[in-house]
């Protein structure tokens, strides 16, 4: 005679073998949950309050825009551009970063408003902006300053980025892929924490050459790549940056093509064109960077682009504003296959 534990066991066994024992719950993994604020310190405010959106981590304190009473900054502060229509997160990011003190890089493709967004950025938070474009042959001097004749006498100018160190600016060094070598090692001192700015070309003493940066003097680099080198041959003369530099960044910031409704409403609020048209003019897009991101056309259209073919608009059709905005700049055999893909959406 069995035990009751036992005829239990079997019972058990075979319902769950028949799939009728209910099976036990699997408990689901929870979901990321923005980390609530905890409080502000002292001059801080939510940052929801200065950019009317919440993030998606999480609202978090900054310090709070103040006004600015040196003309020779205020002349460096941006205007906030009516139209702008911003990239919500990785502006959250990118003001956390200067918050922080971070040095921060922002990569993307062409046309996808890194500086954009870095001068919108300044222009909430009422904080004077310089951008420097970088080039191979670009040289110390324009940079960190030299010495030039004035009035029969040789004094010290200047260059931007000691301006920039000087005023507490943040400054936006643009392509900075094609930063020659020896200006990246005249900046590294500038990237480590606490580093100073050191004039060697400035006559006087040690201390006369050497600048401490303002407190809110913020570096922000931006280009194509993250300075490893370009492998898809997009863009000419992108060379691979020194590994102690790409390491003193310590805020990343990528950004991607906007979303199609996000460029719509570029297009809409920055030209005549009607949300259908541009609707339009958004998945040719779409379908140009399928293409181009496959190999099979050598130039792609950006937001950029997109404008400027909007604005031609007002003066031609649409076909006509595509040619003389983008496929006149295009090959032969590239320019037939996009014309293709433009009767594909405009018919």
């Amino acid at each position: 005679m069995s035990s009751p534990d036992l005829n239990d066991r079997v019972a058990k066994a075979i319902a769950e073998h028949l799939g009728k024992a209910p099976k036990t719950a699997v408990p689901k993994e929870p979901k990321p949950v923005a980390k609530e604020p905890t409080g502000l310190k002292p001059g801080q405010v939510w940052f929801s309050s200065v950019f009317d959106y919440r993030p998606k981590f999480g609202d978090f304190g900054i310090t709070a825009p103040e006004p600015v009473t040196n003309p020779e900054v205020a002349r460096l502060i941006p205007s906030i551009d009516p139209d702008y229509v911003v990239q919500r997160d990785e502006a959250a990011l990118l003001v956390a970063g200067i918050e922080d003190g971070d040095k921060s890089l922002i990569t993307g493709p062409t046309g996808s408003g890194k500086s954009s967004l870095v001068k919108y950025v300044c222009a909430k938070l009422n904080r004077p902006f310089i951008r420097i474009n970088m080039s191979g042959d670009v040289e110390s001097a324009s940079l960190f300053g030299t010495l030039v004749v004035r009035g029969g006498a040789t004094e010290w100018e200047d260059g931007a980025i000691t301006e920039a160190a000087k005023f507490g600016a943040v400054c936006l060094v643009d392509e900075w892929e094609l930063m020659p070598a020896e200006i990246a090692m005249g900046m590294q001192n500038l990237l480590e924490d606490g580093g100073y700015l050191y004039l060697k070309e400035k006559p006087g003493t040690s201390e006369d050459r050497t600048i401490v940066p303002h407190k809110d003097f913020r570096l922000v680099f931006a280009g194509n790549t993250v300075g490893q080198g370009d492998t898809t041959g997009a863009f000419s003369g992108v060379g691979i940056q020194n590994s102690a530099t790409i390491d003193r960044f310590t805020n990343t910031v990528r950004l991607g093509y906007l979303s199609q409704q996000h460029e719509v409403d570029i297009i809409t609020s920055k030209t005549d064109v009607d949300k259908d048209t541009a609707s339009k003019m958004v998945r040719f897009a779409h379908l140009v960077r399928q293409a181009y991101d496959s190999g099979k056309i050598g130039l792609t259209v950006s937001p950029r682009t997109l404008i400027n073919w909007g604005r031609k608009m007002t003066r031609y059709d649409a076909h006509y504003a595509l040619q003389v905005s983008f496929l006149e700049k295009l090959t032969a055999d590239d320019s037939k296959s996009v014309s293709e893909l433009y009767v594909k959406v405009f018919g």
